[in-house]
């Protein structure tokens, strides 16, 4: 049976990724890669993408290129609105910036007794936000979520409790680590291998508390092909996370699972089409 088909994009430095797709008997089936260079701000150029390539009467998802702003913690149970309004008053303490005021969201699972659960907060610039959002309304999208950056590749390759997500950012290297597709430790450091292998070794350490198991493999995708080979050590020392199975058909013939942006699309497609959220 066919699902209806869903349409994410992922909003990169220099240029917008956008991936329809849908699901007909369990598999994935990517039908369409668009893609358009940016030459402004997000807010104009999420609006001409829209204009341009956007479809109405289906599922719409976002991400946009930004720093990781997350923090895993363990709290006693709590209802549905006490974890709102706990997430939205720690969140704004953790990631108070008056320069640049933070949206916070969050999301909750049970934790290893009755007693005790996870809570995931995440913060996105407020402003960004709602330029992303303001783009796809306007041109009359189903905006059904705004993800963060690199959440959506939890999905995309992501069929393991424990994995590392090795990305760029900006001149230097974001390593984070992802448990049943949360994000329970990260951290940006030098682009040097030593650095990075230090930094993985340090997010399973921070992790351990939350009963996070060994990785199971290491994502690293964004970089040029040269420094992929660089990172090779951090392959053969954790292993590599395959992609969950996909279908191409017609223009999603464009697809290039090592560009970051298609991987972010093609991660909040799947997003999308799961969870329905």
């Amino acid at each position: 049976m066919k699902t209806n088909p869903v349409m994410a994009i992922a909003i990169g430095h220099d240029e917008i990724v956008g991936i329809k797709a849908y699901i007909i008997e369990g598999t994935t089936v990517l039908e369409d890669v668009i893609v358009q260079k940016r030459h402004g701000d997000r807010g104009t150029d999420i609006k001409e993408f829209f204009d341009y390539y956007g479809e109405t009467g289906i599922s719409i998802g976002c991400v946009f290129e930004s720093p990781l702003q997350s923090v895993y913690m363990e709290t006693p149970m709590m209802h549905k609105i006490d974890q709102y309004l706990f997430a939205q008053r720690e969140g704004k303490r953790i990631f108070h910036n008056e320069d640049f005021p933070n949206a916070i969201d969050f999301a909750s699972r049970p934790g290893i007794t009755e007693e005790l659960m996870f809570i995931l907060i995440v913060a996105l610039e407020r402003k960004q936000v709602k330029q992303v959002a303001r783009g796809i309304q306007q041109g009359g999208g189903d905006l059904r979520v705004i993800d963060y950056w690199p959440a959506p590749l939890a999905y995309s390759r992501g069929r393991e409790s424990s994995m590392l997500c090795i990305i760029p950012e900006e001149d230097k290297v974001q390593v984070s680590l992802w448990n049943h597709k949360f994000c329970t430790a990260h951290v940006v450091v030098s682009p040097e291998v030593e650095a990075v292998l230090t930094a993985c070794e340090k997010v399973y350490e921070d992790s351990k508390q939350f009963h996070v198991p060994y990785p199971k493999g290491a994502i690293v995708v964004g970089f040029n092909e040269t420094r992929a080979k660089d990172f090779e050590p951090i392959l053969e020392t954790y292993g590599t996370i395959d992609q969950v199975p996909i279908h191409i058909v017609d223009k999603g013939a464009e697809y290039n699972p090592q560009n970051i942006n298609h991987e972010m699309a093609l991660g909040l497609a799947i997003r999308l089409l799961t969870d329905g959220k």
